[in-house]
C-alpha cells in the first residue's frame, strides 16, 4: 500500500523529505472540503519531485466553468499528474470527449460503497475509486475481491459529513449579531457528537471532530491489496505529522493510537445511511 498525505501546512514542499509516497493536492477554485488549496503552478512545482502527485477536482461544475475546466485538465495532462480525483461527471465527459490521457479516480464521497458502482466506472475508463468512510472492513475487503480498480482509503483524518453551497456560518453569525468565524465546533444535542464546521468561498463543510484512525486494520487492508492509504495532517503540528508518517511506514500501531486515538468509524458497524 502506498501512503499519500493531505497537508494543512502552507509549506507542502516540506514533506518531500518524508517517507510519504506522494501528496493529494486540492485544486484551487475547483475543489471543496479541504483546508489548503493549490494552484497549477504549485502542482507543477511539486511534480518536479519523484513523489506521486494526485489532484482533487471535486466541486459541482457550473456551465460557465466548463471552458476553464477543460484548460485545467489539459494542463494537468501536460504536467503528467498521477491521478485526478473527481466528483462531477463533467470531468469524466471532458476527458473522454477530448481524448485526454488522465488517470481518473472516482471520488463520490458517501456513494463509493460497492463493487458494482466501481466496476461501472471502471468500464467507462475510470481506473481508481476513493472508498466511502462509512463502510465496514468486511465490505472493503469484499470490494477489493470484486474489482480491478485501484482503491484509495482514508487511513487517518477527519471524515466529511456534509457540504452545503450556502454560507451557513455567515448566516448564523449575522443572525446572532456576532463577528463571523470561518471555523467553529458544534455539538449535535441528541447524540452529543461534535462537528467541525468550516466556511469558505465554495460553501460550508461539516467534518467529524473525532479523528478516524484505521491503524488496527492497516496491515490487513495492505495485505488484501488496497492500493493507497491516505493520511491527513489535520490539526497535527508538522513534527507530530512526521511522527505519524514514520509510525505508519515502520508500522508502530501503539504510537499511531497514542497520537490519533482509537476511533474506528464504521469498520464494525453498518451505517443506516449507506447507498446499497
Amino acid at each position: 500500500m502506498k501512503l499519500l498525505g493531505v497537508i494543512r501546512d502552507n509549506n507542502y514542499l516540506e514533506y518531500l523529505n518524508t517517507s510519504l509516497d506522494g501528496l493529494i493536492l486540492p485544486l484551487e477554485n475547483f475543489s471543496v472540503d479541504y483546508f489548503n488549496y493549490y494552484s497549477i503552478s504549485d502542482i507543477r512545482e511539486y511534480k518536479k519531485s519523484n513523489k506521486l502527485c494526485f489532484v482533487v477536482i471535486n466541486k459541482m461544475i457550473f456551465n460557465n466553468e466548463l471552458d476553464d475546466l477543460l484548460n485545467i485538465l489539459k494542463e494537468l495532462e501536460n504536467i503528467k499528474v498521477d491521478g485526478v480525483f473527481f466528483y462531477d461527471l463533467a470531468v469524466l465527459s471532458l476527458v473522454k470527449e477530448n481524448n485526454l490521457t488522465i488517470n481518473l479516480i472516482y471520488n463520490g464521497t458517501h456513494m463509493v460503497t460497492n463493487s458494482d458502482t466501481i466496476n461501472l466506472y471502471y468500464d467507462l475508463g475510470v481506473k481508481g475509486a476513493y472508498l466511502s468512510n462509512e463502510i465496514t472492513k468486511d465490505e472493503v475487503l469484499n470490494i477489493r475481491h470484486n474489482t480491478k480498480s485501484d482503491l484509495f482509503i482514508l487511513l487517518l483524518g477527519n471524515p466529511v459529513v456534509a457540504m452545503s453551497r450556502r454560507s451557513l456560518l455567515t448566516s448564523y453569525f449575522a443572525n446572532k449579531n456576532k463577528a463571523k468565524e470561518d471555523l467553529i465546533t458544534i455539538k449535535e444535542p441528541k447524540s452529543g457528537q461534535e462537528f467541525l464546521v468550516k466556511e469558505d468561498s465554495n460553501g460550508t463543510t461539516f467534518f467529524y471532530n473525532k479523528r478516524l484512525n484505521l491503524s488496527n486494520v492497516y496491515k490487513e487492508l495492505k495485505d488484501s491489496g488496497v492500493n493507497y492509504g491516505i493520511i491527513e495532517q489535520g490539526g497535527f503540528s508538522s513534527n507530530q505529522y512526521k511522527e505519524l508518517i514514520k509510525a505508519f511506514v515502520n508500522f508502530n500501531k501503539t504510537k499511531i493510537d497514542e497520537l490519533a486515538g482509537h476511533n474506528r468509524g464504521f469498520l464494525y458497524r453498518e451505517t443506516i445511511y449507506k447507498v446499497k
